[in-house]
């Protein structure tokens, strides 16, 4: 239907915008994503590209596929898991960025293991944590248990999503709180920066919203759904899912 349309290029105006405000902030104030681009935070902001992209464009649509893609059902199923799949990979990725940024940046303490002190010390990277091993845990269940364990991982979607969103959020304002510690920019001063940081966060608070919407409002829009199972096998003598059966 056309709505469904709407709200789909709605959303992906809204999770374009989240990732163009986001490397925005990168190129214009944070110093870009080419090596040796102030030091060694190149790695730092490939973290943060990585974990915006992510969550804010195919975690986000990976959630919302079953109810806002006019297709039928084994299309939509395919499509949740490739945007789940890509999702971990740019978090491995991330992670991956910013482990190496600790190791160079601790210098002559790289030989020391990667819990330690230096380590996992924000609440940030304690739900940058929780987040990622939910996300491998819910691919996992999706690619080989989602018929076994629907309930779990719709459960798991929904804590996913809300961990992503904390960690996004104090990702952001450990670094404004950096910046503005050590003098880089003056947040109480309305620095352009600031904005650009607050717009962002502020369109993650929308997103957020707009998917419990469309998960509250909308029906799935497969339309075979009656047809077929999460498995994909022929399912035509069952009766229909309840709502909330699929993520």
């Amino acid at each position: 239907m056309l709505y469904r349309q709407s709200y789909f290029a709605g959303f992906q105006v809204l999770a374009l915008a989240i990732i163009s405000l986001s490397l925005i902030w990168v190129f214009g104030y944070l110093g870009g994503l080419t090596p040796g681009a102030t030091e060694l935070l190149w790695l730092m902001n490939w973290h943060q590209v990585c974990m915006v992209a992510a969550f804010a464009v195919l975690f986000s649509n990976a959630v919302v596929v079953y109810r806002l893609v006019e297709s039928d059902f084994i299309c939509q199923h395919k499509t949740n898991a490739v945007l789940l799949v890509g999702a971990a990979l740019l978090v491995v990725a991330g992670l991956i960025f910013i482990m190496t940024w600790k190791i160079m940046d601790d210098g002559a303490a790289a030989h020391e293991t990667l819990i330690s002190s230096h380590w996992f010390w924000s609440f940030h990277s304690w739900s940058g944590v929780i987040t990622t091993a939910s996300l491998i845990t819910l691919v996992v269940l999706r690619l080989f248990y989602h018929s076994e364990h629907s309930q779990l991982v719709i459960v798991l979607t929904v804590f996913t999503l809300g961990a992503a969103m904390v960690s996004l959020f104090t990702g952001a304002a450990n670094i404004i709180w950096f910046r503005n510690k050590m003098g880089f920019l003056s947040y109480s001063s309305r620095d352009p920066e600031a904005y650009v940081c607050n717009f962002m966060v502020l369109l993650l608070f929308i997103q957020v919203g707009a998917i419990l919407w469309v998960w509250y409002r909308m029906r799935y829009s497969a339309v075979d759904r009656e047809e077929y199972s999460d498995d994909g096998k022929d399912n035509t003598h069952t009766t229909r899912p309840m709502e909330g059966a699929h993520v």
